[in-house]
Order: structure tokens, then C-alpha cells, then sequence
């Protein structure tokens, strides 16, 4: 219909009542969206669920990469944060749902921090200019977000940066977790815990050698450590995870088929790329109020990349917490203090 060749007062009444609808605070109060955002040959959605009745977005920068947004929407922490904030489930470039005509010259990380600049331009063409958005980006996410945060002026679009377990150094976090085999290795042993897993693991981090860590190394050292945490895990050192993704099932918006393939394509385009990529000598560009989470058994991303993150950025404002009970995703493992904190952090720098 062609709103041009409306001329009945009934029908503009109709128009004006639906702005004034659309506007109203109480309708943004449990947000249920999704938008498509369209850069560079990719079309990426983002789902957006919670409560923008003060203007509060999270954007989720999903880990991988070749992951997806919605992976993040389960358990505890996500309910809860989205009773407070409207939180942003984005699918990066060639990840989860995205889709899109682009050659892997396009798969780059600068290309995804494009993306998600223009992620945020829309989402306040959207919701208004005055909406104060917030990075939330966990492991792969930590990469992409920071890479964001020190390229250009891209950090007068938010009000704070937290990351969670992120990779932002991938040659420090493989020398990082190689010290922390060997040393929580020894440690599990005089405590008696999975001995022939921990002398399996000694044994493998006691020949690495860290001054020339090989590509082959990087992803045996990623491997084991989700496989250290599920030893952990069972041996009472960490805390038994939520569920699993509200989002999966028959009328799920993702594919789990579709987005693992993808997924699969993406990170082996970005390896090689990712692989090399270190920050931490243009951490100090960032001066925004950021948010460090840790768990202490995080060996995928050790909390030394928490630290080094600390020490270097030149915010005034910034805090580093660590979670005793938690792995690679403290979201999951301890929700409770985790959702405390970032509510804590939002509200002083909203």
C-alpha cells in the first residue's frame, strides 16, 4: 500500500496512533526484534531480545570465530541481564545466519570491525542517537571487540568495553596456557586428581617450546584446553554449567547445520590471520570504562591477557574480576556473580 494516496482523516488517525504506539516506553519494555545488516556483501542478523526502556543495548560479540549471536542466549545470566537491558545477539560475517556474495579477501578482521560499526550505526538509526550501547565480547569476541576500540574514533559510539575470557593476543594466550598446563598440572598431581590425564598433559606442555609455538601447536593447545576443563569439571574445580541455548530446537532462527558448516569455512579463512593477531601494544588506545571478567581455570584464554589488559589501557575507569569456579565461559559456570558485575559496571557509566 502506498501511504501517499491516503487521504482519509480515519486512516492518518490510524498512522499518527501507531507512531504514538510505536514510541511509547512500555512497548520497548520486552523487546522481541530482529534486524538485517547489510556491509560489504554480507547480510548479518541480529536478534534482539530484553527491556530498552532505558535506552540500554549489550551488543554480544559471539566467540569462534564461528560461532553464532544466539548461541549466547541461554541460562541465567542472559535472563536475567535482559530483564534490565535489551541485549543484541549479532551473527558476524560468514558466521551463524549470515549470509551473503563475498570472496575471502572479505574475511578479514578488519572487514568484521566494519561490521560492526555498522551494526551499531543502525541499531541508533533504529532505537535513537541517544541509546547508550555497551560490548560484551567473550573469547573470539574479545578480538573482535578490542579491535574495534582502538580503530579510529569507533569509541565515542559506546559507553563501555567488557570482555570476557577474550583473545586479543592469540601468540601471548598460546605461551600463557602453555605455563598454566605446567603449572596447574603439577599442582592437580600433588592433589591426586586425574593423575594419567594431568601426566598426559604435563608431559605434551613440558615439550612445547614456547619461543616458537607452531600453528599445529596453537590449535592442540586450544583442544586441550576445553578438555583440562571438563577434567576440572569433574573434579569438583569448577561449577557445573547452565543450559543449553534457549534458542535451539524446531523453530529455532538458527541452523545448527547451516551455521556449524560456515563456521567451519570461516575459521579456517580467518586462521592464518587470527593465528598472528596481537593487540596488546594498541591496548593503550582505549580510554573508555572496560570491564575485565576471568575464570581462574581458563585455559583457552588465560586470565594473564586479563592482566596485561588491565595494565595497559588508559581508562581511568576500569576493573579486572576474576571467577574462582569458572573456565573459558564464567557466564555459564558462576552466572549470578556475572550478571552482578556488568549490571554494576552499566549502571556507574550508563
Amino acid at each position: 500500500m502506498n501511504f501517499k494516496n491516503i487521504k482519509s482523516g480515519l486512516s492518518l488517525i490510524l498512522i499518527f496512533s501507531i507512531i504514538l504506539f510505536s514510541c511509547n516506553k512500555q512497548d520497548i519494555s520486552n523487546l522481541s526484534d530482529t534486524i538485517n545488516i547489510r556491509n560489504n556483501g554480507a547480510d548479518m542478523p541480529a536478534h534482539i531480545y530484553g527491556n530498552a526502556s532505558d535506552d540500554i543495548f549489550i551488543v554480544v560479540l559471539h566467540g569462534g570465530p564461528g560461532g553464532n549471536g544466539l548461541e549466547y542466549r541461554f541460562g541465567k545470566y542472559a535472563a536475567e541481564l535482559e530483564k534490565k537491558y535489551a541485549v543484541v545477539y549479532w551473527d558476524q560475517r560468514g558466521q551463524g545466519m549470515s549470509q551473503g556474495r563475498y570472496t575471502k579477501e572479505d574475511l578479514t578482521i578488519s572487514h568484521l570491525t566494519d561490521d560492526l560499526l555498522k551494526l551499531i550505526l543502525v541499531l541508533k538509526n533504529k532505537y535513537g542517537d541517544n541509546i547508550k550501547l555497551f560490548l560484551l565480547g567473550h573469547s573470539w569476541g574479545g578480538m573482535l571487540g578490542t579491535s574495534f576500540m582502538i580503530t579510529g574514533d569507533n569509541q565515542k559510539h559506546v559507553k563501555g568495553w567488557i570482555e570476557s575470557d577474550g583473545a586479543h593476543d592469540i601468540p601471548k594466550l598460546n605461551i600463557e596456557a602453555v605455563k598454566m598446563f605446567r603449572t596447574i598440572s603439577q599442582e592437580q598431581l600433588s592433589l591426586g586428581n586425574s593423575t594419567e590425564k594431568w601426566t598426559e598433559i604435563n608431559n605434551w606442555a613440558e615439550n612445547i617450546d614456547t619461543n616458537n609455538i607452531t600453528t599445529d601447536q596453537g590449535g592442540e593447545i586450544n583442544s586441550y584446553g576445553f578438555e583440562v576443563e571438563q577434567t576440572l569439571l569433574d573434579d569438583g574445580f569448577l561449577n557445573e554449567g547452565q543450559s543449553p541455548s534457549l534458542t535451539k530446537g524446531l523453530f529455532s532462527p538458527i541452523n545448527s547445520i547451516t551455521s556449524s558448516i560456515t563456521g567451519i569455512y570461516t575459521n579456517n579463512y580467518l586462521n592464518d590471520e587470527v593465528e598472528n593477531a596481537s593487540l596488546t601494544n594498541q591496548l593503550y588506545k582505549i580510554e573508555k570504562p572496560c570491564l575485565f571478567l576471568w575464570g581462574k581455570y581458563d585455559f583457552v584464554v588465560p586470565a594473564q591477557l586479563g592482566e596485561d589488559a588491565m595494565n595497559k589501557i588508559s581508562s581511568v575507569n576500569k576493573e579486572i574480576v576474576y571467577f574462582e569456579h569458572s573456565g573459558h565461559s564464567p557466564m555459564d559456570n558462576e552466572p549470578d556473580k556475572f550478571v552482578s558485575v556488568i549490571v554494576k559496571f552499566i549502571d556507574e557509566n550508563k
